[in-house]
């Protein structure tokens, strides 16, 4: 399966299909997932008898050896290292696609109250590994719409997370802004499934690591008694 196609970019379909057609020949049944991530080139990883491949859009169009590179790293098959330098020499030759978007000096991570940096630093610390190494946070923006509210996001693509600035805030406990800020990390940790029918954003495994958060049963009970005053604001 060929997944949704970067929003903003002009890619060739027929090319990234043929991409996708590649890969399988190599592997078998691949959800290839195309992005505009400007950190990470590649990822891989298995999802029952699938194979989900993350790549940087530059790699539409690239030449068969590129391809058996991607299918050795997917694999974790023999020569890693060749693959890995033959990946590496790739997206040195196509740096160009590459869109450095998020400034990360117009970030703002230090609120009035609360510090999302020093939250985001301390979760990394209990979890030092590569999926969350290059992870940048920030407080969004308020939105007009009051129907709803959204107390954080994550961008895949930009390693980007943002926290709705209604939580910056003294009577907001710092414990309810961190299990905000560890949510969002679980979503770099344990990626969307795709399935025969749906979408899956909080995977069985997602919502067993969000309820070991230290203070999950907290976080929820305080989320549930002042959701109808965070709305107000």
């Amino acid at each position: 399966m060929l997944g949704e196609l970067p929003a903003g970019l002009r890619l060739s379909v027929p090319e990234a299909q043929a991409l996708h057609k590649a890969l399988e020949d190599h592997l078998g049944a691949v959800v290839l997932v195309l992005t505009d991530n400007r950190r990470r080139m590649v990822s891989a990883r298995r999802i029952g008898t699938r194979i989900e491949l993350r790549a940087h859009h530059m790699f539409v169009g690239c030449e068969a050896e590129v391809i058996e590179a991607l299918a050795r790293l997917a694999l974790r098959a023999e020569e890693l290292d060749e693959a890995r330098a033959t990946i590496r020499d790739y997206i040195a030759r196509n740096r160009d696609t590459i869109r450095f978007d998020v400034d990360e000096d117009q970030l703002q991570a230090r609120g009035q109250i609360h510090d999302l940096q020093a939250m985001l630093d301390r979760w990394r610390a209990r979890f030092p590994v590569e999926e969350l190494a290059d992870i940048v946070i920030t407080w969004g923006r308020y939105g007009r719409g009051r129907r709803s509210i959204r107390f954080g996001s994550f961008d895949f693509d930009r390693r980007l997370i943002r926290i709705h600035p209604v939580l910056d805030q003294p009577w907001v406990p710092d414990y309810f802004v961190e299990f905000v800020v560890y949510h969002e990390l679980l979503h770099a940790l344990f990626p969307p499934r795709q399935t025969a029918t749906r979408r899956v954003v909080h995977t069985p495994r997602f919502r067993e690591m969000e309820a070991r958060f230290p203070r999950y049963a907290e976080a929820m009970a305080w989320e549930q008694h002042n959701l109808p005053r965070l709305m107000d604001r």
